[in-house]
């Protein structure tokens, strides 16, 4: 019976994957980050910032090459980790805005951005709820000290080379 039982609980923890945080790299200019993003009230909402998962070309095929890294996660209003945290500067980077609400909406954002060595910035919005977006979040990242908005390029602008990603599928 301890067998069965010591069985069970590694199969249920071997599904808790623990996400990694974001922290830059060592020796490169820096920015500060924090979070005032929303997931609205409801248990069942929550939102994260990642940065993209960084792909390449394996046999042809776009595949994930290593996964990308959290900076936060945020319920109800609540964000994690809370305060400023240390962003790669002077270099442009792909983030991921995933979110998730009640009645299976989610939304996704993705964005290209560069942050200034030394600036500090704040990361605003989250889940909207309203008729018109049902499915949709919004965020904007400002410059604390200014309050202007930083650049948020779409990342379909960026190439991709893989030719068996490029061959139209054809169903059997």
């Amino acid at each position: 019976m301890k067998v069965l039982s010591l069985g069970v609980l590694l199969l249920l923890t071997a599904g808790c994957v623990q996400v990694q945080q974001y922290t830059p790299p060592p020796g490169v200019p820096q920015a500060q980050i924090r979070s005032e993003m929303d997931a609205l009230s409801n248990y069942r909402n929550y939102l994260t910032l990642t940065e993209a998962p960084i792909v390449g070309c394996k046999y042809g095929r776009t595949v994930v090459v290593k996964p990308g890294r959290q900076l936060f996660a945020v319920r109800d209003k609540t964000s994690r980790p809370a305060g400023f945290i240390p962003v790669e500067a002077a270099k442009p980077l792909h983030w991921v805005v995933d979110g998730s609400a009640n009645a299976g909406r989610s939304c996704r954002i993705e964005f290209v951005s560069e942050f200034a060595p030394g600036g500090r910035y704040v990361i605003k919005g989250g889940i909207i709820e309203n008729p018109e977006t049902y499915d949709s979040c919004q965020v904007k990242i400002f410059r604390e000290d200014t309050g202007v908005p930083l650049r948020m390029v779409d990342p379909a602008t960026l190439k991709n080379d893989c030719a068996l990603d490029k061959l139209p599928f054809t169903a059997r």
